[in-house]
């Protein structure tokens, strides 16, 4: 019994002994396992070259790059160099710059009045020129050498020295029975050419177009005139009267 018991109480011993040694090599286990997991992280973090061509990314060039303006960010224009002094808070449309590029209006050839009451003029007028240009359009100055172009003195009448032919004056009413007022952009021709009547004629002077309609005859063409200009041309040619007119070279044309 005696032996049977020191064998009993080394058999205890032994077994403590050993739990000892396994939770001493299972401790080593986790810490070791601890470790090896630790650098892998670390390993699988910061793994594989910078790339110098990424702004912000990589050790060395988080270092060097250049930080972003914040008026750039915003699409402003700062004030001030120091990124630190722009707003953020500022809406981009209250400093933003834009740019707008605008063509500009071609050149026009364009009548400074036309006979808006005889749809002819109208049209025949807007085959040769422009009757609604843009106010910034530039004006070209009329071919008069096209050949199509005739030249001849203009005289100017108006109600108080137009006449019936038979000495009455302040004669409201034309050949062609048309009224005549200080808007009329109509002419005269000579009596030998009544024909002429209900045509439309191209003026110009000073390269200054009118569209005007013949709606009258008169005997003036025997003082060598070609047209008698009723108010609403002289007017639209710039004179504030027949005798602010008075005679004066024209280039004309039928149309």
């Amino acid at each position: 019994m005696f032996i049977g018991g020191c064998l009993a109480v080394a058999n205890t011993h032994k077994r403590s002994g050993n739990s000892r040694a396994r939770f001493a090599k299972g401790l080593v286990t986790l810490i070791a396992i601890a470790v090896i997991s630790l650098f892998v992280v670390n390993q699988a973090q910061g793994y594989g070259e910078v790339d110098s061509s990424t702004i912000g990314i990589g050790a060395s060039q988080s270092t060097s790059a250049t930080a972003i303006n914040p008026a750039d960010r915003l699409g402003v224009k700062a004030t001030n160099t120091d990124p630190s002094e722009v707003s953020e808070a500022l809406e981009p449309s209250d400093s933003a710059e834009r740019s707008i590029t605008v063509k500009d209006p071609d050149p026009v050839l364009a009548a400074v009045a036309v006979d808006y009451t005889n749809p002819e003029a109208v049209e025949k007028g807007s085959q040769v020129c422009t009757l609604d240009p843009l106010p910034t359009a530039p004006r070209l100055a009329p071919n008069l050498n096209d050949g199509t172009w005739s030249t001849g003195i203009a005289s100017a009448y108006s109600v108080a020295t137009n006449d019936d032919g038979r000495g009455n004056f302040g004669v409201s009413t034309t050949a062609s029975g048309r009224g005549i007022n200080e808007g009329s952009v109509t002419v005269a021709v000579p009596a030998s050419q009544s024909y002429l009547l209900g045509r439309v004629v191209e003026i110009c002077y000073d390269n200054k177009i009118v569209i005007a309609t013949v709606t009258d005859t008169g005997g003036f063409g025997k003082f060598g005139r070609c047209l008698d200009l009723a108010p609403g041309v002289y007017h639209a040619l710039g004179f504030s009267s027949t005798t602010d007119w008075g005679t004066r070279t024209i280039h004309y044309r039928f149309l």
